[in-house]
């Protein structure tokens, strides 16, 4: 089924910031230098102020929340490249780097060959966008699909890519998620919506083997969703 978003407490979004600090600390040595001197920086530039052109020591208060912003966007740039190249060769790496964006609903595994060859399918305002990750035999699972849900979406836009590290794969896994926020709005949310639940009851194609959908790209992935919802 496809995924709805959820509402986030202020508490529980503080935990996910938490979680992304730790994840990327962990990954990235050039993390605490950067988001040290992101913190850092606008209290330097106001003390500078204060001292020699006389500013009023308020201009603090403003400081604390360029602080608070610079350091959020810092942990936010970091965190997506972490997790952008752990997810790399990974299974479910496409389904993993996308669950969560705002205004789009993600269903994962809605067709497959195997474990590591399937599709994935996100319903947003661009229409219907179907990934497919695990190599060239995808790309023909990815034609069949768009050919099962057309009678569906009717004249709806149906986007198809396979994603991989390969020359035959239309681009990368860490270039996913900038791909599917480029894409032109053709439907509104309601419509989208729809869609959705039409898709939803329509059921999967050709559905894994055996086992569930893999979770080995799926590190970070909570940290991440905190710090890059609806961006």
């Amino acid at each position: 089924m496809a995924k709805q978003q959820e509402k986030e407490t202020f508490g529980s979004r503080l935990k996910t910031i938490g979680m992304a600090i730790k994840f990327t600390h962990q990954r990235d040595k050039l993390f605490v230098p950067l988001e040290a001197a992101a913190i850092l920086l606008p209290f330097v530039i106001i003390t500078a102020l204060v001292i020699f052109a006389k500013f009023s020591l308020l201009w603090y208060v403003s400081a604390v929340f360029v602080a608070l912003l610079a350091g959020l966007i810092v942990l936010n740039m970091r965190t997506s490249k972490v997790v952008n190249k752990e997810a790399v060769g990974k299974p479910g790496a496409a389904y993993a780097l996308i669950d969560g964006i705002r205004g789009w609903q993600v269903t994962p595994g809605v067709a497959a060959l195997s474990e590591t060859q399937m599709v994935h399918r996100a319903v947003g305002k661009a229409g219907v966008v179907l990934l497919g990750e695990g190599g060239g035999k995808v790309r023909k699972l990815l034609g069949q699909e768009k050919k099962r849900i057309s009678r569906v979406v009717g004249s709806t836009p149906i986007y198809t890519f396979l994603v991989g590290e390969t020359a035959n794969d239309d681009f990368s896994v860490t270039e996913v998620r900038k791909r599917l926020m480029k894409l032109p709005k053709n439907i509104d949310s309601k419509d989208a919506n729809h869609i959705a639940k039409r898709l939803d009851a329509l059921g999967i194609g050709m559905a894994i083997p055996k086992g569930p959908i893999p979770t080995s790209a799926n590190a970070g992935k909570g940290a991440r969703r905190a710090m890059l919802r609806g961006r």
